[in-house]
């Protein structure tokens, strides 16, 4: 499988998550939510590694990306001023995203996965609004929390399936993409948590241990296939020009 492939199985997910959540009303006046692409690489990941996907598989993806659409939306939201039309429009599109996850879930119907991705949903509310309302408690319990922000629903979703030898290669190459932003002030990263304590050191050691860790990962990694392991390489180090 080459690059163009990848990017064209990449591109119809995201089409088919937009779809899914698709809104005339809110697309009109928000515009049309970016999905993340990274994200979407590393949920697609067992598919573009030759292992079975379903249309029920498929399916869940597509919830999931509904559900991080709708962390993206709630995420805009400014929380010092939610007054706006705007930003009542942000939450009320973020809840219709949620609904949609939720619809597309139950028409699986898979209780095991609908119950786990809710537990989730709420471990990760629960944890982003820990860090935004108070400083990380050093660098491991900060990774160990942005980890779980960027990637524990893909990771639910790998559990369901079977397929979670590629759950810490997704936990560690998500988490390393989103210390990477901060540090670059991406400013989506930026909007919602320039206001947070969190040291820049800390996002260095923290971008240094998960290169680490990734590394080891990666030449364990036999299963994937050696352009994979290119491919997340370059997810890994957005724009930064770095090898790892």
């Amino acid at each position: 499988m080459d690059r163009q492939t990848i990017n064209r199985y990449i591109q119809n997910y995201i089409s088919e998550v937009e779809d899914s959540i698709q809104e005339p009303i809110l697309n009109r006046d928000l515009g049309k939510m970016p999905l993340d692409e990274a994200k979407a690489f590393f949920l697609l990941l067992p598919m573009l590694n030759n292992e079975e996907w379903t249309s029920e598989l498929n399916i869940s993806a597509i919830a999931v990306g509904a559900v991080h659409a709708a962390f993206d939306m709630h995420d805009r939201v400014d929380i010092l001023d939610a007054t706006s039309k705007e930003q009542q429009l942000m939450v009320l599109s973020g809840d219709h995203f949620s609904g949609n996850h939720y619809r597309l879930l139950s028409s699986i119907p898979d209780f095991r996965l609908i119950t786990a991705m809710s537990e989730m949903i709420g471990y990760i509310n629960e944890t982003k609004t820990d860090l935004l309302m108070e400083a990380s408690d050093g660098v491991e319990s900060l990774i160990d929390s942005m980890i779980s922000i960027e990637s524990g629903c893909i990771v639910e979703f790998q559990k369901r399936y079977g397929f979670t030898s590629y759950s810490k290669i997704t936990e560690t190459a998500l988490g390393l993409i989103w210390f990477f932003r901060k540090l670059m002030k991406d400013p989506e990263v930026e909007q919602v948590w320039s206001g947070n304590r969190i040291k820049k050191a800390d996002v260095e050691d923290a971008i240094s241990v998960l290169t680490s860790r990734l590394q080891k990962q990666l030449a364990e990694a036999g299963f994937l296939t050696p352009f994979l392991r290119q491919e997340i390489h370059r997810f890994a180090a957005p724009l930064l020009g770095r090898p790892i």
